[in-house]
């Protein structure tokens, strides 16, 4: 009984031992069902994907920067080409670690354009913006500026206005939808853009907008007003520190003919940015006009010194020591030119004109051929095609002359040199007639800015009023007025043109140029300051292959 009733007892445990096993498999099949329904239900049962660091992506992005900096400045193709895929692969791991990273897209599509990929970078935008939901104010204003190069000006108008829906503090939007208008010719329009900007980013205030406005007011002959946004502009924190809009402003007061206040305008500037290679150029270039061509050359000197591989910098530099009859020396400095950037047209085109009339006429076709190979899709391109056919018909080559002239209209039919060029050498060969129809055929390319009646960019607040109130309290009279022929007066009135709440902090018109202090800088003999510290100037680092 005792054996019997232990194996009673060990069936027992055997039989328990067989539903748990059955209990297991039964919870075990529950599980894998339950986990097929989780993948119908992502949002229930699976945990959200680990997004990767961010700075695993700026790191990235940095390399692909890099890469792109070394393939322009590239001495062949093949290194170029080689970077340049560097670049793109960098990008493209870059969107695959994180789709929503707006910076890619951005980057890539810039490498696109600098590849005239037009329609990949189209596509890439497009995705780009999908994939952020259409939150992204940069990728759209990358895709406008896109379009607007393309000649689509519908199609960037539409962009630029989802730029501005998504951040309407984005200063780039509002700047480059008023340059696209501005180019159009609607001067008024662009105007207003540039005033919603201002007023859109005030406590991010845009250096750019204010130089716009203030040129575009310039441009139209009104010179207080554009004085009075110049220095808006250089009130604000990022204002002061632009060397660009310093530099723009003294370009203006070059042309009114004060010396003090240009010289005063452009010290500003390298205060703010002393190494900068575009107030060292046009500041030279302002002396030397002067005939003051030892302040030129030590501004050149300067410049040349903190930026080495400038090459615009370095043709100033030549084409000045050429004009004192330093004819090796200027050799020199063409030779460094275009061994620091080979893409630099312009020099390629002066050198050539140097050896041109120094009676070098095979090293000049030398040098202007390669100017051509150097951009051939640039407009500007038309200069070297102008200055070649020019030594060709000197040289008596008439139909060859001719095929350059060909070339150089179609590369820029609005090079009025060119046509002029061509008309005055067909006179010299007695066809009258085809001089005529050349001249009238430049006429036609000629493009002529009319400024509107009553235009006005000016500032003249109460410290009651509220910012801009008496400017849209105007707009809309000369809106209705100078657009009805185009048939915008019947649309809705833009909200940029409705009246501004009346609890809008108001802003004081700006002072004008104090002119008592430029006095002092009102030498002939100008004096650089050397700089307690000589900004370094570090190459282009080459990435790093993994």
């Amino acid at each position: 009984m005792a054996i019997r009733s232990s194996h009673s007892a060990a069936a027992v445990t055997w039989n328990e031992w067989q539903e748990i096993q059955l209990t297991e498999e039964t919870e075990v099949e529950e599980t894998e069902r339950r986990r097929t329904q989780a993948s119908a239900t992502p949002a229930v049962w699976k945990q959200p994907p680990i997004k990767p660091l961010k700075i695993n992506r700026d790191l990235l992005l940095y390399r692909a920067r890099l890469a792109r900096q070394y393939a322009f400045r590239a001495p062949d193709i093949s290194k170029r080409l080689e970077y340049q895929r560097e670049c793109e692969a960098a990008l493209r791991k870059c969107l695959a670690l994180d789709a929503t990273d707006g910076r890619a897209y951005v980057s890539l599509g810039k490498l696109y354009l600098q590849q005239r990929r037009y329609d990949e970078a189209r596509k890439l935008y497009e995705d780009g913006s999908a994939a952020t939901l259409g939150e992204n104010e940069y990728i759209w204003q990358a895709w406008a500026t896109l379009e607007a190069k393309q000649g689509n000006v519908a199609q960037a108008r539409k962009l630029f206005d989802a730029a501005t829906v998504s951040n309407s503090r984005h200063a780039a939007a509002w700047h480059g939808w008023g340059l696209l208008e501005k180019r159009q010719g609607n001067f008024l329009k662009a105007r207003d853009l540039w005033m919603k900007g201002i007023r859109a980013t005030r406590n991010t205030p845009n250096p750019h907008l204010y130089q716009s406005l203030a040129l575009l007011a310039a441009d139209m002959g009104s010179t207080d007003e554009a004085r009075q946004w110049f220095r808006e502009g250089t009130k604000t924190l990022q204002g002061v520190s632009s060397h660009a809009l310093w530099q723009a402003w003294a370009l203006m007061e070059s042309r009114q003919g004060d010396r003090s206040a240009v010289r005063y305008l452009y010290k500003q500037g390298l205060d703010a940015n002393p190494r900068s290679r575009y107030i060292y150029l046009a500041w030279a270039l302002w002396e030397k006009q002067l005939t003051n061509k030892d302040n030129a050359r030590k501004l050149l000197e300067r410049g040349h010194k903190y930026n080495q591989k400038d090459a615009a910098i370095l043709q100033a530099w030549a084409l000045l020591e050429a004009e004192e009859g330093n004819f090796s020396k200027a050799r020199v400095l063409f030779k460094k030119g275009s061994d620091a950037d080979p893409h630099h047209l312009f020099i390629w085109q002066a050198w050539g004109v140097l050896e041109y009339r120094q009676g070098n006429n095979a090293k000049a076709r030398e040098l202007f051929q390669q100017g051509i190979w150097a951009d051939p899709g640039n407009p500007d391109v038309a200069l070297i095609f102008q200055a070649w056919a020019v030594l060709e018909a000197k040289m008596g080559n008439r139909q060859l002359a001719r095929e350059l002239f060909k070339c150089a209209v179609k590369a820029n039919p609005k090079s009025e040199v060119s046509w002029q060029s061509w008309a005055r050498l067909e006179e010299d060969w007695g066809d009258l007639e085809r001089a005529d129809e050349l001249r009238n055929f430049s006429l036609q390319e000629r493009v002529e800015v009319v400024r509107p009646a009553h235009f006005s960019a000016k500032l003249e607040l109460n410290e009651e009023e509220p910012l801009f109130a008496p400017l849209f309290k105007t707009v809309r009279d000369w809106f209705a007025k100078f657009e009805s022929s185009r048939a915008v007066a019947q649309r809705r009135q833009p909200q940029y043109l409705q009246p501004v709440e009346s609890s809008e902090e108001p802003l004081r018109a700006p002072p004008l140029l104090d002119i008592k202090e430029m006095r002092k800088f009102d030498s002939e003999t100008l004096v650089l300051e050397e700089l307690s510290r000589a900004p370094e100037l570090p190459g282009v680092v080459r990435p790093v292959r993994r």
